[in-house]
C-alpha cells in the first residue's frame, strides 16, 4: 500500500543554507476525528537532504508535562542533521487533559511509527535514540526503564540504542517530594502526580531499574548548579550502574546551567561534544 508520504500528503520543505529538509505534522497514530487530539500526536522530521538509513533521534519536549510543543527544538535540528542523524520532534497529549501514562503511550507510539514507517522517510528504525528535556527527560527514561509499556504494544525496545535525558529532576519523585525539591518543584510535582506515594514510586524511573530489563545505555545531562538536578542524576546513575546499565553523566554549561538544552548544538559547547561522543559509541 502506498504511504501518505509517497502520495505527497505531507509537505516537505528544504531549509535553504542548512542542508536539511523538514517534513512537518506527520501523524504517528491513525487519524482521528478529534483534530485537537490529532495535532497532539504528530511529529516533525528533520533530515539531511537525500539521506537514507539515518540513525534517529526522537526528541520529547519539556514543559512540566502540561505545556510546550514539538517546535521547542532550538539548534538541535541543525546540529544533528549535520552529523548524519535524522532528528524527529514529537507532540504528545498534555497533562491537564490526559494522564502521565497517556504521554508514555504516545512516546511508545512514536517509536512504533518509526519502526513501521521510518523506512519510507529514509530512517534506520534499528537505530533509535530517545531524547527528552526536563519533563520529556522523565518520560523517555520512564519509557526505557518500565518495560511494561513496550510489552503492552508487543514491542521489545531492541531498536532503542540509547536514551538521553536533559535537566530532569524527576527520576526519583518520592525523594524529590520528601527532601530534594524546592517549594515550587514540589508543588509542580504535586499538581501533576498528586499526593499518593504509590503513584510517585510507579512514575519514578528509578523504581523500575533492574539488570534483567534490557535498559539501553543512558546519558544524563544535568544542571551542576541546581541541587535537585545534580542529586537526582547522581542517584539515578548509581542505581543504573548497580543494574549493569551503561550510564554517563554530562554536566551542563557552567556559565549558563539553566540553558543546557537550548545551547546543545552550539559551537564549542562542551556538553554537545560529550553527548555526541556518547551517541557515536552506541549507534
Amino acid at each position: 500500500m502506498q504511504s501518505l508520504f509517497a502520495q505527497g500528503v505531507f509537505a516537505t520543505e528544504a531549509v535553504e543554507g542548512f542542508g536539511f529538509e523538514t517534513i512537518r505534522d506527520v501523524p504517528y497514530v491513525p487519524a482521528k476525528l478529534d483534530q485537537e487530539v490529532q495535532s497532539s500526536q504528530t511529529l516533525d522530521i528533520y533530515k539531511p537532504e537525500g539521506g537514507r538509513k539515518l540513525p534517529v533521534v526522537l526528541y520529547v519536549h519539556g514543559g512540566g508535562w502540561a505545556f510546550g510543543s514539538k517546535n521547542d527544538v532550538n539548534l538541535k535540528p541543525h546540529y544533528f542533521t549535520s552529523k548524519g542523524f535524522a532528528f524527529l520532534s514529537m507532540n504528545y497529549r498534555l497533562r491537564w487533559d490526559y494522564k502521565i501514562y497517556d504521554q508514555i503511550v504516545d512516546v511508545i507510539a512514536a517509536v512504533r511509527w518509526i519502526e513501521s514507517e521510518g523506512n519510507e522517510h529514509g530512517l534506520d528504525s534499528s537505530r533509535i535514540v530517545l531524547m527528552g528535556h526536563q519533563a520529556g527527560g522523565h518520560l523517555v527514561t520512564l519509557a526505557a526503564a518500565d518495560r511494561s509499556f513496550l510489552e503492552a504494544e508487543g514491542m521489545t525496545g531492541a531498536n532503542i540504542k540509547a536514551v538521553v535525558s536533559v535537566d530532569s529532576s524527576s527520576y526519583d519523585i518520592t525523594r524529590l517530594m520528601r527532601e530534594l525539591g524546592s517549594f515550587v518543584e514540589r508543588r509542580q510535582h504535586q499538581l501533576i502526580f498528586g499526593n499518593d506515594e504509590n503513584v510517585w514510586q510507579a512514575a519514578s524511573p528509578i523504581t523500575h531499574v533492574d539488570e534483567n530489563r534490557g535498559i539501553p545505555p543512558i546519558a544524563l545531562l544535568y544542571n551542576p548548579k541546581m541541587e535537585a538536578s545534580s542529586l537526582q542524576a547522581k542517584g539515578f546513575a548509581k542505581e543504573l550502574s548497580r543494574a549493569s546499565v551503561d550510564v554517563i553523566m554530562i554536566p551542563g554549561s557552567v556559565d549558563a546551567p539553566d540553558r543546557t538544552d537550548e545551547l546543545l548544538g552550539s559551537a564549542g559547547n562542551v556538553s554537545t561534544v560529550a553527548l555526541m561522543a556518547f551517541l557515536r559509541s552506541q549507534i
